[in-house]
C-alpha cells in the first residue's frame, strides 16, 4: 500500500512537471531557397488556448503589420510587417536583466510590436533595442524571452538578456531558436524538449524549401499543446496560418491592409473581428513629501485624478493635507494642468484654495507648481520625483518648498 502510495505521488509530480515544461516549448526557424523566397516557421506552444491575429495598415509614423496575440494588441507574440520584416519570440528560463532608469521603459512583449512599426530590416531592428530598457516577469512585462528576427533579404539575428547583458546573434547560429539561450545554453532551458527540437530542426534544414516542407518540419517538433503553427512568406508577405488541427488559411497581407484595421479569431478565422480601442480613462497620482515654510519643516500627503488630453498632456483634481513641526495642519484643494516634455521632463501648474491656513485659519488661494522626473514607461505604476512649491496668497505671500515623490496608476 505504502509503495502504491509513493508510486502515485511520484506520478502525479512527474505529470505536473512535464505539463510545466510543455507550456513552454515553442520552436521557430527560417530557411532561404533556390529564389531567394524567405520562408519562416513558427510552433507557438501554450496551455491557454485561443488569441487574435490583426491587421493594421500604415501611418506617418509607423509600418503596415500584422501580429498574433493572447493578451492585447500592444503585447503580441509574432507578427509580420509590410517591408517583409518578421519578429517572433519563445520563452527562456530566468536570468538578470540590463535595467536603466533613463531609458523608455517597455514590457518585453511590447518590443515585438515596437520593432514591427518602426524598422525595414534586420539591421534597424538592432537599432532599436538598445533604446529601450526591456522588464521581464509575470507583473512587470510578462514573459522572459529572446527575440528572432529575420527580414526579406535573408538576414536573420537573435536578441537576448542575458547575465545584465544584451547579446547579439547573427549568421548560421541564428537560424533556429528553441527556449534555449544560444549565448548561454549552460543556464538550462523553459523546456525539456528545447535542445531536441532545435537539433531536430538544425539538422533538417536541407534545401530545397517550401511553405509544405516548412509546415512538415513543424510538425515534426509539435507538442500536444501546439496552439498554432504558422508559415511566413517574407518576399510575398503571404501568411499561412493553421491554428490546432484546423485548416490553413492563407491572408495575404496586402490585401488585407488595403481592408483596413480588423483582425479574426484564431478559432475562427472566417469571422471579422473590429479592432479594440485603446485608450487611458483616467491616471490616479498619490504623492507624498517634506519641505519647508520659513524655518517650519512641513510635510505633505495627497493624490491627483487626471483626465489625460494626450500622451503627455493630462488635468485633474488635487486634494493634499499639509502637517507642519507642532502638528498644526491645512488642506488644499484645486485644478492642476500636467504636461510630460523629452519623455521624462515633468512639469505642471494649478490654482488651489488653502483650508485652514495660518493661525486664524483662514481660507486662501494660491499656485502649486512642479518639475521634476517622471520615466517613460509601461509598467503598471510610473513613478515620478519632483520639486515642489506651493504660493499662498494670505495676508503675506507664503511659500512651501517641499521634495515630492509618487507614483502613477493609468485606468
Amino acid at each position: 500500500m505504502k509503495t502504491l502510495h509513493l508510486l502515485a505521488i511520484y506520478t502525479l509530480t512527474l505529470v505536473i512537471s512535464l505539463h510545466s515544461v510543455a507550456a513552454f516549448a515553442c520552436t521557430i526557424f527560417h530557411a532561404t531557397n533556390q529564389n531567394d523566397q524567405v520562408l519562416v516557421g513558427r510552433n507557438f506552444d501554450w496551455e491557454t488556448t485561443g488569441g487574435k491575429i490583426w491587421f493594421i495598415p500604415a501611418t506617418d509614423t509607423s509600418n503596415g503589420l500584422s501580429i498574433l496575440e493572447q493578451l492585447g494588441v500592444d503585447m503580441p507574440y509574432e507578427g509580420i510587417n509590410d517591408k517583409g520584416l518578421f519578429i517572433a519570440v519563445t520563452a527562456v528560463p530566468d536570468t538578470n536583466t540590463p535595467l536603466s532608469l533613463v531609458k523608455p521603459i517597455r514590457k518585453s512583449l511590447e518590443l515585438v510590436r515596437i520593432v514591427l512599426e518602426k524598422a525595414q530590416t534586420v539591421d534597424e531592428a538592432l537599432q532599436i533595442f538598445p533604446q529601450y530598457t526591456v522588464v521581464f516577469g509575470a507583473f512587470l512585462g510578462n514573459p522572459l524571452v529572446h527575440y528572432k528576427i529575420v527580414d526579406k533579404n535573408g538576414e536573420s539575428a537573435i536578441v537576448e538578456y542575458v547575465d545584465n547583458e544584451m547579446k547579439i546573434i547573427r549568421g548560421v547560429n541564428s537560424q533556429v531558436m528553441t527556449n534555449h539561450y544560444v549565448t548561454a545554453p549552460k543556464l538550462g532551458t523553459a523546456s525539456e524538449t528545447s535542445f531536441a527540437r532545435y537539433n531536430a530542426i538544425k539538422n533538417n534544414l536541407q534545401p530545397p524549401y517550401s511553405v509544405a516542407k516548412v509546415q512538415n518540419l513543424l510538425a515534426t517538433v509539435s507538442q500536444k499543446i501546439t496552439l498554432w503553427s504558422n508559415v511566413y512568406d517574407l518576399n510575398k508577405q503571404i501568411l499561412y496560418i493553421t491554428y490546432r488541427d484546423s485548416k490553413t488559411v492563407v491572408f495575404d497581407l496586402k490585401n488585407e491592409l488595403y481592408r483596413g484595421k480588423q483582425g479574426y479569431n484564431l478559432a475562427n478565422l472566417n469571422e471579422t473581428l473590429e479592432y479594440p480601442a485603446t485608450k487611458t480613462n483616467v491616471i490616479v497620482r498619490p504623492h507624498f513629501g517634506y519641505g519647508m515654510l520659513d524655518d517650519e519643516s512641513v510635510y505633505h500627503y495627497g493624490g491627483r485624478i487626471l483626465l489625460p488630453v494626450t500622451d503627455n498632456r493630462s488635468y485633474g483634481l488635487e486634494l493634499t493635507k499639509f502637517v507642519g513641526d507642532n502638528d498644526e495642519s491645512f488642506s488644499s484643494i484645486g485644478i492642476v494642468l500636467e504636461q510630460r516634455l523629452f519623455n521624462w521632463f515633468n512639469m505642471s501648474i494649478g490654482t488651489i484654495g488653502y483650508f485652514d491656513y495660518g493661525v486664524d485659519s483662514d481660507n486662501v488661494i494660491g499656485l502649486t507648481t512642479n518639475l521634476g522626473w517622471e520615466p517613460d514607461n509601461h509598467i503598471p505604476f510610473k513613478p515620478f520625483v519632483t520639486y515642489r512649491n506651493d504660493m499662498i496668497f494670505g495676508n503675506e505671500t507664503d511659500s512651501i518648498h517641499s521634495l515630492s515623490i509618487g507614483f502613477s496608476w493609468a485606468f
